[in-house]
């Protein structure tokens, strides 16, 4: 049985515990195992040592698993979670497949426009109010980095959610 380290800002959530389980379920009844960000073995409560053992504890996860999963839609802002974009280049680094799902798939400069606020600039680009371009016009959807490192690990970037990708997997045999 493959196993799926699932990567995402989940773990925020007030309800994380029973989104994962419910989502560790789901992998099963695709005939996965999944692990979630929240299995490692945290033991220390001074919180640099804690945050450091975290940190830690997901990178053996992710080692341990065969896939990677990361919900790559926004996250307090118009952009991925940073841990998540973190856990997609290190899995990829790894030589893990790597795949990631979200529900708005228009082009990157869109998204951000529709998260903040941005001005025309004489570049020809939108420019945001911290004095950044909006100029990563590629067609992606995520930053271009994150999107590559999934399609050249072999996965795949998937409109919709985590029973999506899974369900992707399952048409892939």
């Amino acid at each position: 049985m493959q196993t799926i380290y699932l990567a995402g800002p989940e773990v925020f959530l007030p309800n994380a515990t029973e989104i994962l389980s419910n989502a560790k379920n789901l992998c099963e009844t695709f005939g996965y195992r999944a692990l979630s960000p929240f299995d490692g073995e945290v033991t220390d409560q001074l919180f640099m040592e804690r945050a450091n053992q975290i940190f830690k504890e997901n990178i053996l996860l992710i080692r341990k698993c065969d896939i990677v999963i990361a919900n790559c839609n926004p996250f307090r802002g118009a952009c991925i979670d940073d841990g998540t974009a973190f856990e997609i280049g290190y899995a990829y680094s790894q030589g893990k497949r790597v795949f990631g799902y979200l529900n708005d798939k228009r082009i990157l400069p869109e998204i951000v426009k529709s998260k903040i606020q941005t001005k025309p600039h004489a570049s020809g680009y939108a420019i945001d109010n911290d004095g950044y371009l909006l100029n990563e016009d590629f067609g992606n959807s995520i930053n271009l980095m994150l999107e590559f490192s999934i399609l050249d690990s072999g996965g795949s970037l998937v409109l919709g959610n985590l029973e999506a990708v899974l369900q992707l997997l399952k048409n892939r045999g």
